[in-house]
């Protein structure tokens, strides 16, 4: 058997960062979301219903019983909360009233996870995609119409938890304007799957109609995450939660990049990504693209070719694929991800200063010993490392 390749040191640091980032509120997070689903489940008739919603949550098995956790990282509610406690920290507001408003956000935090996860059993049946978390997806095993009627569902329950931070004490008016955000976020959300199977459905799309449909698709609910923690941890400065939007919109545009380079590149043991997986899928992921808008044409007509093939691509096109890649694209889309990594980087590095006269905050770690700006800056450093090797 071969030897297992180790881990470079600062990539193994980076990994551990980012792992203590998003683990850091992950049982309140869970808690929270039970909390919202057990509220709902109040009738034995519907116990059916959502339980399809613990299912997709990795809470219960297909006969939905209790089994171990195959939830995500929780990535988007735990930036609603680091978002939070660095805007409330760069306020200067006290350790209670900090407190006071992660227990807010907390509601808001879950929403915004229930959102995410709404859309993505709608994607699973449009996509096609048979496996979630490595478990069948909800639609293979109750059908596409109930798989529907529960995304749509938890929509619901979305909007329901987001009200819960007005009972916990934030202002209403301010809570509206996040109702507001959810609502128009979901709706890029929408704008951005419709861009995105159109785009599957021919390759003559752009660099910029790519850049475009991922900042709706993916960017737009971690810029509404980051938005909507801002705005609780810091509703006396709206500036704060601008900025920290805008950083939320140039790390989702940077996740989304890194996924499409390791989706092409990354080592078979790396996030169970396959060597070349896209290209064996023929995804049109960025580095894909980019190649048919500028590569040399004879290039571009064989790359056509194989993407309009009826079949997988062979052992031979798909080393053509890759050193066509190496040749044009790879550099060009690392670069790109450089570019947002940095938008990203400045954007946190705004939030600590203060926004009236610039003048550089006292950040400090709250009573837990918690820095949020190292936290966020930790899973900028995790996927800027797609740039390099």
């Amino acid at each position: 058997m071969p030897e297992a390749k180790a881990v470079p040191l600062r990539a193994a640091d980076e990994q551990a960062q980012l792992q203590r980032a998003v683990s850091r509120f992950k049982p309140e997070i869970e808690a929270e979301l039970r909390r919202v689903l057990a509220e709902a489940d109040a009738e034995p008739a519907l116990r059916g219903f959502y339980g399809q919603m613990a299912y997709h949550l990795g809470w219960v098995d297909a006969e939905l019983r209790p089994s171990p956790v195959v939830s995500g990282k929780l990535l988007r509610p735990a930036l609603v909360l680091w978002s939070c406690a660095l805007a409330a920290q760069s306020a200067g507001v006290d350790d209670a009233t900090q407190q006071a408003r992660h227990h807010q956000a907390l509601p808001a935090a879950a929403a915004v996870e229930l959102v995410h996860n709404f859309s993505l059993i709608h994607d699973d049946i449009e996509d096609r995609d048979r496996l979630r978390h490595g478990r069948p997806a909800l639609w293979t095993i109750w059908g596409e119409a109930h798989a529907i009627n529960t995304g749509d569902g938890m929509f619901s329950l979305a909007r329901l938890a987001l009200w819960e931070s007005v009972a916990r004490g934030f202002p209403a008016k301010q809570a509206v304007q996040l109702g507001k955000l959810l609502d128009h976020t979901c709706l890029r959300l929408c704008e951005g799957q419709f861009r995105d199977m159109a785009a599957e459905a021919g390759d003559d799309v752009t660099p910029a109609d790519y850049l475009d449909m991922i900042a709706r698709k993916t960017a737009a609910l971690m810029r509404a995450a980051t938005a909507i923690g801002g705005t609780i941890g810091a509703p006396e400065k709206p500036k704060i939660a601008a900025t920290l939007a805008d950083f939320g919109e140039a790390l989702g545009i940077a996740f989304q990049m890194r996924d499409d380079l390791l989706g092409i590149w990354a080592a078979s043991t790396e996030l169970g990504k396959s060597h070349a997986g896209d290209l064996r899928r023929k995804k049109m992921t960025l580095p894909i693209i980019h190649a048919l808008a500028h590569a040399p044409e004879a290039d571009r007509a064989r790359l056509r070719a194989i993407y309009r093939a009826d079949r997988e691509p062979d052992d031979d096109e798909i080393a053509f694929m890759l050193d066509l890649l190496d040749r044009t694209s790879r550099a060009w889309c690392r670069e790109q991800l450089a570019a947002q990594c940095d938008a990203a980087r400045k954007a946190l590095d705004r939030v600590t200063h203060d926004l009236v006269n610039h003048k550089r905050l006292p950040l400090q770690t709250s009573e837990h010993g918690e820095n949020a700006a190292e936290a966020l800056g930790a899973l900028v450093a995790y996927i800027a490392l797609a740039t390099q090797g």
